[in-house]
């Protein structure tokens, strides 16, 4: 099932940069030290309330590893906001940031959504391979906020960052607010081509 009125929110990363432990922490679960590898997209809902309103949003995780990639193009559709995610002492995560803004880009043109770049695993900066200023100039081309976190030790921080997000595409966009009325919508006969969705939490 999934509210076709609710904000769509994405994390799009390499496999092991640790999207599923930003979702977790996001919503207020713990951490988790041994967790396997994204193999389907999955979401987890949650709410929040600006200007006196309240809004539901999907937290969308992906997998990371080069074989599904064309699945996750799939999943990029309707979403408002976006979360390029690398980790800090994983360069090739980094490098990897172009191709899925590009994705993004191709997929979803340059207007009606945020984008934005979140370094996380910072608790590992004595094996930093990813430094400020390489950070800075990447947000800067891609013209989108960025932050450096991590899910293990500042899952507060995080979760401010996304809230603040939230906010700035809530005030932009304007979306509607949810009453608590279902407008679920249930696909039937789904095509086999189509990725499979499950919800995580």
């Amino acid at each position: 099932m999934s509210d076709d009125k609710a904000i769509k929110i994405i994390l799009l990363g390499e496999a092991g940069v640790g999207k599923t432990n930003l979702i977790r922490v996001a919503i207020g679960k713990e951490f988790m030290t041994d967790i396997k590898s994204t193999l389907t997209s999955s979401y987890c809902e949650a709410k929040i309330e600006v200007n006196k309103k309240i809004y539901k949003y999907y937290l969308w995780d992906t997998a990371g590893q080069e074989t599904y990639r064309s699945l996750n193009k799939l999943f990029i559709k309707d979403s408002k906001i976006i979360i390029i995610v690398f980790a800090i002492n994983d360069k090739a995560s980094f490098e990897q940031v172009d191709y899925w803004y590009k994705s993004v880009k191709e997929l979803l043109g340059d207007e009606g959504y945020i984008i934005v770049l979140v370094g996380n695993k910072s608790d590992l900066y004595e094996e930093e391979d990813v430094k400020q200023q390489e950070i800075e100039a990447k947000a800067n081309e891609m013209k989108a906020e960025y932050k450096v976190t991590s899910a293990y030790t500042d899952a507060i921080g995080f979760r401010a960052f996304l809230n603040e997000t939230l906010e700035k595409y809530i005030n932009k966009f304007n979306p509607e607010e949810y009453t608590g009325k279902s407008s679920f919508k249930i696909e039937q006969n789904k095509k086999k081509d189509q990725p499979e969705k499950k919800k995580c939490c």
